[in-house]
């Protein structure tokens, strides 16, 4: 049924399904918004203005002013972390991160707040259609993490933790443009 989805229909889908997973959500028109956004989430966050990223070209070439950036693999001391999702899966409101220097794995999972930068166009229907999506795009990562909402655990007494392996928060940034 999610393979017949239309490209609205799997954004609207993929949207409910990434905030049910208690992750938060802003929209923004290109990738030139991304840092007066990212700004605007670390101050409602209480965040220090500082973002470490990976050397995707796509950030590095970013107009930062005001926001401290560092370049490399996450550290378990960064407030906040910054990747870019190859694809994101309607069915379950999952991003697909994709391994390799300029999209470190360890920015996905070391610091306290994950951002991540995701293009609606790259929203696809389900699961089974990541591993096609991949072969055309010509991708052969090392590693492929599915990320849904934040890290969490109920090991102990069966309470559930935010935070528990991993980023206490996920924001991601659905571009309308291209990105």
């Amino acid at each position: 049924a999610f393979a017949r989805l239309d490209p609205p229909a799997r954004q609207s889908r993929f949207e409910a399904r990434l905030l049910a997973a208690d992750a938060t959500l802003s929209h923004l028109a290109g990738l030139e918004a991304l840092p007066a956004a990212l700004a605007a989430e670390l101050r409602r966050r209480n965040l220090p203005p500082a973002i470490r990223h990976g050397s995707d070209p796509r950030f590095c070439s970013l107009d930062w002013t005001g926001i401290e950036t560092s370049v490399g693999p996450g550290r378990i001391e960064e407030p906040a972390t910054l990747s870019h999702a190859a694809f994101g899966i309607a069915e379950t409101g999952t991003l697909v991160l994709l391994s390799g220097p300029e999209n470190p794995v360890t920015l996905t999972f070391l610091g306290e707040t994950h951002f991540v930068v995701l293009r609606a166009a790259d929203i696809l229907a389900g699961l089974d259609d990541l591993w096609a999506a991949l072969r055309r795009a010509g991708a052969d990562p090392r590693t492929v993490n599915l990320v849904t909402g934040p890290s969490r655990s109920a090991d102990i007494g069966q309470t559930l933790q935010l935070g528990a392996h991993g980023p206490v928060a996920l924001h991601v940034f659905l571009l309308a443009g291209p990105g």
